[in-house]
């Protein structure tokens, strides 16, 4: 009896390590059934990568991840244990890029060198090194075209006695023409927006701040001020005070298309 309770208390001892086994390779089959698949980055630490067309690309069944890091393409391995992930050594081809895109794929390789610690919840991967987010992704594109294309646009006219505001968002513009009336709004057609978007979207907007007044009428007591401000991905691009009705012509065709749209019934 000594030596039977002995085997089975081996035996129950042996289940249950087994148990416990099984239920860890069905977590880590689960966890890697929900990474598998394509993300684009949005976020890498506290920089907006979204613009970038950053990819992390995840194969269950090669254990395998891939992607775009801004200069070049790189391979590697992954490991999931729980809620823990792990990357192998990654490689990269090997192109020569522009100052600005090494800088990204510099930060994006050494985030997922770093990153320990993984979660995924409504199409939202979010990697991690202890409690600090190293990269956001998301598998739903839309989400990330909405971010690329949601720019505040901000024209501002006044003197001492005259007063207009035009504010374009989210396919919406804002029209004020006095500071005591409120303002009226007007729903832009997808083309209208899409243009206003193909106007702002080919300009430099850190160039914005370093533009010259081509007039300099707005030292007149009776001329209007003019201000334009871009924000976009929570920062705002703003163009030095000129004229109102002679802006720079780098931003002569914006203005133009903001002010054809809100004329428009």
């Amino acid at each position: 009896m000594k030596y039977l309770s002995i085997l089975i208390s081996i035996i129950t001892f042996m289940s249950c390590g087994n148990s416990k086994d099984i239920a860890a390779m069905e977590t880590n089959k689960e966890a890697m059934e929900q990474i598998s698949g394509t993300y684009y980055v949005t976020n890498v630490g506290e920089n907006n990568y979204s613009q970038e067309k950053l990819t992390l690309q995840f194969d269950q069944d090669t254990k395998s991840v891939s992607g775009f890091s801004g200069c070049n393409r790189f391979t590697g391995t992954y490991k999931i244990d729980g809620n823990s992930i792990t990357f192998g050594p990654l490689a990269s081809t090997r192109m020569h890029c522009q100052e600005a895109n090494n800088n990204i794929e510099k930060n994006m390789l050494s985030a997922l060198n770093n990153v320990n610690t993984v979660a995924i919840k409504n199409q939202e991967l979010t990697l991690y090194n202890e409690d600090a987010i190293l990269i956001k992704a998301s598998k739903n594109s839309d989400a990330i075209l909405a971010q690329e294309n949601n720019y505040t646009i901000e024209y501002t006219t006044s003197t001492r006695g005259f007063f207009s505001q035009y504010v374009f968002e989210n396919g919406k513009l804002s029209i004020q023409k006095d500071r005591n009336s409120a303002p009226t709004f007007r729903t832009c057609s997808q083309e209208e927006t899409n243009k206003l978007l193909a106007e702002v979207k080919a300009l430099d907007l850190e160039k914005l701040k370093t533009l010259e007044a081509p007039t300099q009428d707005r030292f007149v007591d009776a001329a209007a001020i003019a201000s334009l401000k871009i924000t976009h991905q929570g920062k705002s691009y703003e163009v030095p005070k000129f004229d109102a009705g002679e802006p720079n012509k780098y931003i002569a065709s914006l203005m133009s298309t903001l002010l054809e749209l809100s004329e428009k019934q």
